[in-house]
């Protein structure tokens, strides 16, 4: 191969969130378009960062969601999918496990309360 026969050509398709004014780029040939709505970080589109109680009491909503024991919060409506709520569930639990003896009181105490409520929620909505 010699290198006049050959054009590497190189598009960078990265995008950082922390960029407040990012333009809209188009890469070539797949019609992928990437735009700024034009919000701040603080938005409940961006909900800023995530610690270890944000991200288990997303999978715990994620499971009563999936329960049908609350709307989803986009469309609103409230629907049962009890397969999505038990691998919610399972997470929980692989969290509760593999965490032992990592985690502050406060930590190990929300996460195995939230189990605990997913789980008898989880319970209660098959039996009907």
């Amino acid at each position: 191969m010699n290198s006049k026969d050959e054009e590497i050509k190189v598009i960078d398709r990265r995008f950082s969130a922390k960029d407040s004014k990012a333009e809209t780029k188009e890469s070539e040939g797949d019609g992928f378009v990437m735009k700024d709505s034009g919000k701040s970080d603080s938005s409940p589109s961006h909900p800023g960062e995530v610690d270890f109680s944000t991200f288990v009491f997303s999978l715990a909503t994620g499971a009563l969601i999936n329960l049908g024991l609350s709307p989803d919060p986009i469309t609103k409506k409230t629907h049962k999918d009890v397969n999505l709520a038990k691998q919610n569930i399972d997470i929980l639990a692989m969290l509760v496990d593999k965490t032992r003896g990592n985690l502050s009181n406060e930590e190990a105490e929300l996460v195995t309360s939230l189990l605990t409520e997913v789980r008898l929620r989880y319970v209660e909505a098959t039996k009907k």
